[in-house]
This record gives C-alpha cells, structure tokens and sequence, in this order.
C-alpha cells in the first residue's frame, strides 16, 4: 500500500500543496512562475529594507532620546563651541552651558562635556546611517542578482549590527 501525505483538494483533484506562492499548476505539476517569483524578491528585498529602516529608528531612540531632547542638546553643542570659539569668556557663558555648571564643575568644564558627549552622539548617528544605507544597497544588489539568500543573509546582519550599536551605547 503506497501513503501519500498532505494531498491538498484544488479545483475537484487531489493535488501536493501548492510549494510556494510563486508556483503554478500546470495540469501535471507545480511549476515557478518566473513573474510571481520575482514580484514575491521584490516585496522581500522592500520589507527587509524596511525592517532595517524601523531598527535603525528605535536605535537612533535609543542613542539620542526623543527628538526635542536631541534638538535641546544640539542647541547646547552649539552654544558650547560657540564659548570655545569665543575663549571661554567668563562673563558670557551660554544658559544652556551654565545649565550644565555645577559644584565643582566650571563653565569651561561644562562646555568641554557638552561638546565630548555631542561628538559620541555624533560618532553613533553616523555609524547607525552608516550600516543602514550599506545594510540596503547591499540588499538591493544582491536582489538585482537573484540572490535572495544573501538577501536575507544582509539583512540579518545588519539587524544585529544595528541591535550592537545601540545596546553597547545604552549598557
């Protein structure tokens, strides 16, 4: 007695099921359809990009916080090499530099801390950018080849290394 497993009814016939959705019946079996198959690269190759693009936001979260404390630690940058520029005039420190003074701690020092994490800050944005813009053209061109394993294989690269970023800033 022979046992086939997983027959599927399509339209009144006993058929295996349908491998993927890039497959057609063709009255015997099921074969690719070259069309579908690439449409389906398509939307992967969009959706892992995507995906990359949604990491990097909540990374770019993670490193610089919600979008008007970015913007108010870019104003203190500014007024911080701004002070630097002047020579750290005494009588002309910034608000958002004496914001930062504290017992113990000087204008100037203030100033060069500002100006320290602004540049780390910085250094993470443009490394996160960095993997992310790689992360996709890589993508892309391994889509354009037909190579979706690599594909795929970029993509979750890129997710880990976006993953790295952002926990080894905020541990």
């Amino acid at each position: 007695m022979i046992v086939i497993q997983e027959l599927h009814q399509f339209d009144g016939e006993m058929r295996l099921p349908q491998p993927s959705a890039a497959h057609d019946w063709d009255g015997d079996k099921w074969v690719v359809n070259g069309d579908k198959q690439a449409a389906l690269d398509v939307q992967e190759t969009e959706r892992l990009c995507a995906k990359i693009d949604a990491a990097a936001d909540s990374a770019r979260t993670v490193l610089a916080g919600d979008p008007l404390k970015a913007m108010e630690y870019a104003q203190a940058a500014a007024d911080a090499q701004a002070y630097q520029d002047a020579g750290y005039p005494k009588k002309e420190v910034p608000l958002s530099v004496a914001a930062w003074v504290a017992k113990g701690r000087t204008a100037k020092q203030a100033a060069e801390q500002i100006l320290s994490k602004a540049e780390q800050l910085t250094d993470h944005l443009l490394t996160l950018r960095t993997l992310r813009l790689k992360a996709k053209a890589q993508i892309r061109a391994q889509a354009a080849k037909g190579k979706m394993d690599l594909v795929r294989s970029a993509g979750d690269e890129a997710l880990v290394a976006i993953r790295e970023l952002a926990s080894g800033v905020s541990g």
